[in-house]
Formats: C-alpha cells, structure tokens, sequence
C-alpha cells in the first residue's frame, strides 16, 4: 500500500513540475548573483593583512590571557599591535588598524572600522571566538586546552565565493522542499482524499510515509542534479562527492519532515509553505546562506542551533581541506530532526483523525 502512496504522490507532483523545476533553477542564479558580489569580498579577505590592536582594560587580567591572546593571533595570521592607553577610536583611525580591542578578565569591549568592513568582521569573530573557546580555559589557568584554530575555519584555507555560495545555496533550497508538496495538498484538498482516508485501515504511519519518502524522493535526486551543474557552470569543487550527497539528502529528508509537521499542524498550504520559508530563512541567515559564516559576528552559540549551520560548515570544509568534524553533527542533527517531526506529525495528524471520525 505504500508503494502505491509514494507512486500516487510522484505523480500528483508530475503534472504540475513547475515548482520541483524552480525549486533546482533558483539555486543556480541565486548562486551566480551571490558568487560574483561576494567575490572581491572574499579576495581581498584572502591577499591582504588583517591588522587589528589590542589594549589591556585593568589590572585584573592575567597574563596567560594575553599571551593565550597573541599567540592565538599570531597562529591564525592577525598581526596584532599592543598600545598601553589612549583612546581606541583615535587609535585605529590614526594607525588604519580594522580594529582594537580592549582586554578585560571575563569580557571585552571591541572597536572596529567601519571603513574596514570586510577585516573587522573577521577580528570580531576571531575575539569572539577566542573567548567562548579559549578564555574560560585560561582564566581555569588550563593553558593546554588554548587552540581556537583548528574549531573555525575563518583562519584556515580559503574558499573562494563560487565555491561557498554555489554549495551553501544547494543546502538552502534543498530545506525549501516542501514547497514541492503543495502538488499533493492540494489535491488532497481538492478531491477530499482525507476523508476517504478516514474510512480505511491504512494507519496514520503510512499515510504519512507515502509523503515524506515521494517528496524527498522527488527533491534529493534533482538537488543532486543541481549539485552537478554547479560543477559544469561555475566549477564549483564539492570536495568528498559521496559525504556532500549523503548531506544534501539528509537535509532534504529533515526539511520535508519539519515541513509535513507544519502542514498537519496548520492544515493549509499557502501558511505552510510561509512558515516553513520563513523558519528556514532564520536557519539561512544564522548559518551562513546569505553572509558567510567565516565572516559572520553572530555568537557561536547562536549558529550552532540552526542545522542549516552544521551543513554548509561540513560540506565548505568538505570542500576546502577534504574533510570536516561537522560532518557527523549535521547528519545526527538531520537524523533527530527528521524523526522528532515525523514523530510529532504523525500523532497530531492520528488525534485529529479521531477527532474528525
């Protein structure tokens, strides 16, 4: 019976292909757009210094701080200046710095140039960084643990725009596929298949696996596709081809899981189709889809919840050294994630049922 759904489904979404198409078009203009108006961007970040200073903010701070500080710096190719006083704004105006920080136990007070975007964004990540990873071990006066380089990959090789965005934008649109179920809720809808659903024995697992495996099945492949064309159009590198396409599916099967929730939740498809574009958008912004995660300021901590994030790091360092501890996280992230809202979707979907009945 469930071959029948999942055959039933693919070819409700058929007849009308428009979406499924756009769905694998858009990534590929997005991609052109994004890679040329970030690439000189990206470029100068890759060709030029980043020079930044840094100020000590009271006594209290101890010097395992600020050495753990500099080497870091020195590590991942910041040259840092030090000044005793003054005032930081004068300071980076008169000395063209992209910003300067001023040190202090458990916090930091960071000035940046606004006429050096691109530079004070990477300082203020590097600082960032430094104290969520490193800081908290060093005032634990645990100075074996200070390594911040091998966690951000801001500070290891390059990626240049074409290879970022024509991967990051695969993933973006790859946790949109739900907008290619709007096919069978319509027609479900329209030919009230629901309730005539409601008067059989099929359970409320199948009914729901027989969406879930058409969309995804319908969705994955085709990014795939879309994957190879990047490759063919724009030269885009995928690094571990076989790793980048177990994460582009598993992205797909968790954005189609989460988007079923919110279509049995709200039992309509122009809001599911809002919502779910609007979660995923919130997903994009804090996991680098639209501005890059290297340069991004957001904190740590924030990035880390959105699963969007966990895939575009491991398949960009896929990309740019081969491989990636973000490989397992995004795929245990997709993993929980497609089964919690399979879970969830299928016990609103059966209460409702029974509440219909």
């Amino acid at each position: 019976m469930i071959r029948y759904l999942i055959k039933n489904n693919i070819k409700l979404m058929s007849r009308n292909p428009i979406n499924i198409i756009l769905l694998l078009v858009f990534p590929l203009i997005v991609i052109a757009v994004l890679s040329s108006a970030f690439d000189d961007l990206m470029k100068s970040y890759e060709e030029s210094d980043i020079i930044a200073g840094y100020m000590i903010g009271d006594d209290a701070v101890p010097e395992e701080l600020t050495d753990a500080f500099t080497k870091a710096a020195e590590e991942n190719e910041l040259i840092l200046h030090r000044y005793l006083n003054g005032d930081p704004e004068k300071i980076i105006n008169n000395d063209d710095l992209c910003g300067l920080v001023v040190i202090k136990k458990d916090s930091y007070v960071l000035y940046r140039n606004d006429d050096k975007k691109e530079y004070s964004k990477v300082f203020d990540y590097f600082v960032n960084a430094f104290y969520e990873n490193a800081a908290a071990s060093v005032i634990g006066i645990d100075t074996k643990s200070v390594s911040i380089t091998a966690e951000h990959p801001d500070f290891l090789p390059a990626i240049d725009s074409v290879d970022y965005y024509g991967i990051i934008e695969i993933v973006y649109f790859a946790w949109n596929a739900i907008i290619c179920g709007a096919a069978i809720f319509v027609s479900e809808k329209k030919n009230g298949i629901f309730k005539k659903f409601q008067v059989t024995s099929i359970s409320e697992s199948k009914l729901y696996l027989g969406k879930l495996v058409s969309i995804a099945a319908a969705v994955g492949p085709g990014m795939v596709i879309t994957s190879a064309l990047t490759v063919f159009l724009f030269g885009v590198h995928w690094g571990n081809p076989l790793l980048s396409i177990l994460l582009i599916l598993a992205s797909t099967a968790a954005s189609t899981a989460l988007g079923l929730l919110v279509y049995y939740l709200c039992e309509n498809t122009v809001a599911t189709i809002i919502l779910v574009f609007t979660i995923v958008w919130f997903m994009g912004f804090y996991g680098g889809s639209f501005e890059t995660y290297m340069f991004s300021s957001h904190p740590q901590s924030v990035k880390l919840l959105s699963p969007v994030y966990h895939v575009n790091r491991a398949l960009a360092e896929l990309s740019c050294m081969g491989h990636s501890d973000y490989v397992s996280s995004a795929l245990l992230y997709c993993t929980v994630l497609t089964i919690a809202c399979s879970v969830l979707a299928i016990a609103v979907n059966s209460i409702k049922r029974r509440g219909k009945a």
